[in-house]
C-alpha cells in the first residue's frame, strides 16, 4: 500500500478527504493549454483549465503535488470509478457553470433579502419564521461570497497570472473558503433546528408552546451561528498564503499552515471527520428521519380528514405549514445527501475516487447548494398564502393579488407563521 498524507479540501459545501500520494512520479506532460506559457514557470504540473484550484471552493486540490486528473493522457487506460465518464461530464458543465452560478446567485441574493423583509413584519412574527429568517441570512451570506468568486474563476478566464494569483485574490479565497464554509454549516444546522421545532409542534402540540417559544427560537439562532463560528476553528488553523516566485515573478495560493502539517497530519484529519460527517452525514441522517416522522403527522393528518369533513382552519393552517416545510427538508436532503457520501467515499475509498468522482462532480455540487439556497422564495409564495398576502401588501399587490390563493371559506383566519 503506497504511503499517503491527508488533505483537506475546503470548500462551500463540506470539508472533504483527499489522499494524496507523495511518491508519484509526476514526470509526464502537461495537457497543452490556452496561455499555459505564462503559469508554467509558477505551476509547472498543471494546464490553465485546472489552475482554478487557487480559488475554487469545491473543487480546490490545496497540496502542491498535482493529481492524477491533471496528468492525464490519451493514451492512458481507463480511470477508475468511471473517471472518464465524469471527466467528460466536468469538461461540458465548466462551459456554463459560471453563468449559472452567476444567475442563481443574483436571484437568491434578491430572494433571500425578499424573504428577510416579508418574514420580519409584524404579522409574520413567530418562532417558526425567526428560523426562517437566520436561514435566509445564512444562504445569502453564501451567495454575496460566491459571487464575485464565481466570476473571477469561471468567468474571466482569460487573465494574465500576476492577476488570477495576485495576493488580493489570496486573501479573498482564504477568506471565501472560511466564510463559505461557516454560512454553509450555519444553515445546515439551522434547518435541522427547524425540523426539530416543527416536530415537535406536530408531535406535542400542547408542550410546543412553552418549547418552541419566541425566546427561545431567538436562542437557538444565536446559538447556532456562534457554535458553528466556532465549531470551524480546525479549518481557520489548517490554511494560509504561501508566495510561490520565478524569475521576479509572484503569484499567491492557499496552502496548509505548519500547524496543520505538524503531528502526522492530525489537524487535517480532525476536518475531514468534522465536516464530511458532523455537518453532513449526521445532519442528513437527523432530517431524514424528522421527515419521515413529519410524513407519517401528514399521513395521520389525511385520515382523520376523511373522518372529519368540516375541520377548522388552524388544522388546515398546521398541515400547510407542515407540507411547506417539509418540501425545505427534502429539497435539503436532495442536494446535501448524495455530496456528503461522495465525501465519505472519498475518505474511505482514497486518492482514486476522489480525482475521479469528487472532483469532478464539484462545480455541479456547488451549483445544487446554491440552488438550495435559492429556491426558498419559490417554496413561500407557492405554498404560503400568508407570505404571498404579505408580500403583496408591500410590493406589487395588484399583480400579485391575481394569482394568490382564495379562501374557500369566509371569516377564515391564518395563523401567525408562515404558511
Amino acid at each position: 500500500m503506497p504511503n499517503m498524507s491527508i488533505s483537506i479540501q475546503p470548500t462551500m459545501v463540506s470539508v472533504v478527504c483527499c489522499f494524496s500520494l507523495p511518491n508519484v512520479n509526476y514526470t509526464e506532460s502537461a495537457p497543452q493549454a490556452y496561455n499555459q506559457e505564462g503559469y508554467e514557470p509558477f505551476f509547472p504540473n498543471f494546464n490553465e483549465s485546472d489552475y482554478s484550484w487557487l480559488g475554487d471552493i469545491e473543487t480546490l486540490d490545496f497540496t502542491i503535488n498535482a493529481t492524477s486528473d491533471h496528468l492525464f493522457r490519451e493514451t492512458a487506460p481507463p480511470r477508475p470509478y468511471y473517471g472518464d465518464h465524469f471527466r467528460t461530464f466536468r469538461s461540458a458543465y465548466l462551459s456554463v457553470h459560471g453563468y449559472l452560478g452567476v444567475i442563481v446567485c443574483i436571484f437568491g441574493i434578491f430572494a433571500n433579502v425578499l424573504n428577510i423583509i416579508v418574514l420580519t413584519r409584524k404579522d409574520m412574527l413567530s418562532p417558526t419564521n425567526a428560523i426562517l429568517t437566520g436561514l435566509a441570512v445564512a444562504d445569502m451570506l453564501v451567495m454575496v461570497s460566491y459571487l464575485p468568486f464565481c466570476i473571477h474563476n469561471y468567468i474571466r478566464v482569460n487573465q494574465p497570472p500576476e492577476e488570477k494569483f495576485s495576493y488580493g485574490w489570496a486573501v479573498f479565497t482564504l477568506f471565501h473558503a472560511h466564510f463559505t464554509v461557516v454560512c454553509h454549516t450555519i444553515s445546515t444546522w439551522l434547518t435541522v433546528t427547524l425540523a426539530v421545532w416543527r416536530f415537535l409542534a406536530v408531535s406535542f402540540p400542547a408542550a410546543s408552546k412553552t418549547w418552541c417559544s419566541m425566546p427561545r427560537a431567538k436562542c437557538a439562532i444565536i446559538c447556532t451561528y456562534l457554535n458553528c463560528a466556532l465549531f470551524c476553528l480546525p479549518v481557520y488553523l489548517t490554511f494560509t498564503i504561501i508566495e510561490v516566485s520565478h524569475n521576479g515573478k509572484f503569484a499567491y495560493r492557499v496552502s496548509f499552515s505548519e500547524i496543520a502539517q505538524s503531528n502526522h497530519q492530525a489537524l487535517e484529519k480532525v476536518n475531514f471527520w468534522i465536516f464530511s460527517v458532523l455537518t453532513k452525514l449526521i445532519p442528513c441522517i437527523a432530517l431524514t428521519g424528522l421527515s419521515l416522522g413529519l410524513i407519517k403527522v401528514l399521513y395521520e393528518a389525511n385520515k382523520r380528514k376523511q373522518r372529519l369533513k368540516n375541520r377548522i382552519e388552524n388544522d388546515r393552517t398546521h398541515d400547510r405549514t407542515t407540507r411547506m416545510l417539509l418540501a425545505i427538508l427534502l429539497l435539503f436532503l436532495i442536494t446535501e445527501f448524495p455530496s456528503g457520501i461522495v465525501a465519505l467515499l472519498s475518505g474511505i475509498l482514497g486518492k482514486a475516487f476522489f480525482d475521479n468522482v469528487y472532483l469532478n462532480l464539484g462545480e455541479f455540487v456547488d451549483f445544487l447548494a446554491l440552488v438550495n439556497s435559492a429556491i426558498n422564495f419559490i417554496l413561500y409564495c407557492s405554498m404560503s398564502r400568508q407570505f404571498r398576502d404579505t408580500f403583496a401588501n408591500l410590493f406589487t399587490p395588484k399583480i400579485v393579488s391575481k394569482w394568490m390563493a382564495v379562501p374557500t371559506e369566509p371569516n377564515t383566519t391564518v395563523d401567525t407563521t408562515c404558511v
